[in-house]
């Protein structure tokens, strides 16, 4: 029997490609999922050949925390369920005073409290948790302590009541706005809160992180063979005044309220330019974190490949960064109204089930349409498999 040319050359190809694509190790599949027979395997709520992009769905266009239409900005959030209310969630969220757009997050921006009745919203405002300046609120529950801990930016600055910018300092590391620290806040309850300081500084040197941002906690619990310590960290670096690349440290501590050690003083975890971490761990006991990529296809509004994957089998072990696949991007579908291809789309969160599975439920993120100076919080669902 004769093959054509044609059709040799297409089977050539093809085994290439699959050889390609082929996985070896869960490492090859983002560890989102387990390599069997050279094929990834994913996880819910993850797609692809490497398992590195979300499976992200389409949502009410009413969701999230919007009120951009009585001038109010918002940012980054947080979204943490009632622990005595099945039907009540809460957003802790950046939200700009006297109707500032996301230009003048420093010095206008203060963590606020939302409801709502469902992880997606729309939610509600409930109440100022830290007035301004405060920013990155990033909000989780501590076993060993029984208590919420949340973590910001910020110190108590009185703001005007036009939008301008302004020279100050929160810290070391940055003397240009208060971005450079990181503070640390307890509750029992999520309404009532205890200030406890900065627990990580910058620095006014040449350090490579001297300016600290961006916290993104992830609490052991007491006692997991996971980690030797309680409360991992990582967070944003960049030089004194964030003069160069920004990139992603660890940090560590024995307990939510002690100083946290900074853990790679000569170079980051990985390389690529990055911001924004969310921390977490998976049903397998590996380490994930999703960061705003500042690579050329990404940044402020430079290119829509906004969100990457990075992966480790020890949260202080070596890292790899997923530059082949993106986790997600600016475009947004809603079930109710038509697409949107935001102009920025950054602070990427994600609320998980509590059956311990770890199955990602929610992607928030704060996002800003294109010729607009407003900014919002909105929140997508994540799929669960085909």
């Amino acid at each position: 029997m004769r093959i054509s040319l044609y059709r040799l050359l297409s089977i050539s190809l093809l085994g290439r490609f699959l050889q390609a694509n082929a996985c070896i190790t869960d490492e090859d599949c983002d560890l989102n999922g387990v390599c069997t027979g050279g094929v990834c395997h994913c996880d819910t709520g993850w797609l692809g050949a490497d398992c590195g992009k979300l499976d992200l769905r389409p949502g009410p266009i009413q969701n999230g925390y919007n009120l951009n239409k009585i001038g109010t900005s918002s940012w980054c959030n947080s979204i943490v369920k009632d622990p005595l209310r099945n039907d009540r969630y809460h957003l802790f969220v950046s939200e700009f005073t006297h109707r500032c757009g996301l230009d003048y997050w420093a010095p206008f921006s203060r963590i606020i409290r939302a409801e709502a009745t469902n992880p997606v919203g729309p939610y509600e405002f409930k109440q100022e948790i830290v007035p301004s300046f405060a920013h990155n609120p990033s909000v989780v529950w501590n076993e060993a302590e029984q208590q919420y801990v949340l973590y910001s930016i910020g110190c108590r600055t009185e703001v005007p009541t036009t939008c301008k910018s302004l020279s100050y300092s929160c810290g070391p590391g940055n003397t240009l706005n208060g971005e450079s620290g990181i503070s640390v806040w307890t509750s029992p309850d999520l309404r009532d809160w205890t200030a406890h300081g900065q627990v990580i500084q910058g620095a006014n040197d040449g350090s490579w992180d001297a300016d600290v941002t961006n916290p993104a906690p992830l609490h052991v619990p007491s006692g997991s063979s996971a980690s030797t310590r309680d409360v991992v960290l990582a967070y944003r670096g960049c030089p004194y005044n964030c003069s160069g690349e920004e990139l992603i440290n660890m940090a560590s501590a024995g307990d939510p309220t002690s100083f946290y050690k900074r853990l790679h003083p000569q170079k980051p975890i990985f390389q690529e330019p990055s911001e924004d971490p969310f921390i977490w761990t998976d049903k397998r006991g590996n380490y994930h974190m999703l960061v705003h990529s500042l690579l050329p296809d990404g940044g402020f509004g430079d290119g829509p490949n906004v969100g990457r994957h990075a992966f480790a089998r020890s949260w202080n072990g070596k890292w790899t960064f997923n530059n082949a696949t993106v986790a997600f991007n600016t475009t947004v579908h809603f079930t109710d109204g038509p697409s949107v291809d935001y102009y920025r789309r950054e602070r990427p969160n994600i609320f998980f089930s509590d059956d311990g599975i770890m199955r990602p439920l929610f992607l928030s993120t704060g996002v800003q349409e294109v010729n607009s100076t407003k900014s919002y919080s909105l929140i997508q669902p994540i799929g669960h498999g085909k």
